[in-house]
C-alpha cells in the first residue's frame, strides 16, 4: 500500500518566506504605509464620489485623480490649520 501524501502547493515556498518576514520592523513599517494609502483611497471613494474615472484617456484620468487628491489634501490642510467645523448654536448635536 502506498503511503499517503499531503501535497504542498507550488507557491508554498513564497508563502513561507512571507511568513518569516512578517515579524520584522520593515514589514510593520510597510504595512502601516500601505494601510495609510488604502485609507486615503477609501476616503476618496466614500466621501468624494470617486467610484469611477469619468474622463477617457490616461492623461485625463491622471488629471482627474490629481484633482481629487488635491481636494483631499486641501481638506486635510484646512482641518489641521482651522480645526473641525463648529456646529451652529441652535442645532442639536
Amino acid at each position: 500500500m502506498a503511503a499517503r501524501q499531503v501535497p504542498r502547493d507550488v507557491h508554498e515556498d513564497a508563502r513561507d518566506r512571507a511568513r518569516r518576514l512578517m515579524g520584522t520592523k520593515r514589514f510593520l513599517k510597510s504595512r502601516d504605509e500601505r494601510k495609510r494609502v488604502e485609507m486615503r483611497f477609501a476616503h476618496l471613494k466614500t466621501h468624494h464620489g470617486f467610484e469611477r474615472i469619468r474622463l477617457r484617456g490616461l492623461s485625463a484620468a491622471r488629471d482627474e485623480f490629481h484633482l481629487a487628491a488635491i481636494v483631499q489634501n486641501l481638506k486635510t490642510l484646512a482641518l489641521r490649520c482651522l480645526g473641525p467645523p463648529v456646529p451652529p448654536r441652535g442645532s442639536a448635536a
